[in-house]
């Protein structure tokens, strides 16, 4: 395959992942009114139980800031809580609402979710490999600057002290 080709599939391959997200996540939120961090955190608190804000944050790629922001709409909606952690009562956990855990028996599983889990399968070396290839078309995008929010969705990843590009930064 020359450079030519080699170009002309990266572009569509890239637009098929984009399509393949944004279409999940419509549907989502057109059938059940929840954003992509909010179905995911639904389902990390159905499969995690109560969770403290840091472990959810953590377990989304989310800054806690964010996930602030993320688990206020899902009380708003009336499908997550805080509660006082029973072991250190200056903590807080979240967990799922009886409607929150009636929605996830109806909800899909998040795609963003399976994206991450489908890299956590691969090997250390092949998910280096497409960081750096990322890196590179973010570099040649000029976007180096631009937030990162979640996939289609009015939240934003909050910037991480780690890194410039959050906590999937590296």
């Amino acid at each position: 395959m020359d450079k030519a080709e080699s170009i002309e599939h990266i572009f569509r391959d890239l637009r098929r992942v984009v399509h393949a997200l944004e279409l999940y996540s419509k549907d989502v939120n057109g059938r059940f009114g929840l954003t992509a961090p909010q179905l995911w955190a639904l389902w990390e608190l159905g499969r995690g139980g109560r969770l403290a804000l840091g472990a959810l944050a953590q377990a989304l790629q989310l800054h806690p800031s964010t996930m602030v922001g993320v688990v206020d709409r899902l009380e708003d909606k009336g499908l997550a809580v805080r509660e006082p952690d029973p072991a250190d009562g200056r903590r807080v956990r979240i967990g799922l609402t009886p409607k929150g855990r009636a929605l996830l028996k109806q909800v899909p599983h998040p795609a963003q979710g399976r994206l991450v889990h489908g890299l956590q399968a691969m090997g250390d070396r092949r998910v280096d490999e497409l960081r750096r290839a990322m890196a590179t078309l973010v570099r040649v995008m000029e976007a180096e600057d631009l937030e990162a929010r979640f996939f289609f969705s009015e939240e934003e990843v909050a910037p991480d002290p780690a890194g410039p590009g959050g906590i999937l930064s590296s």
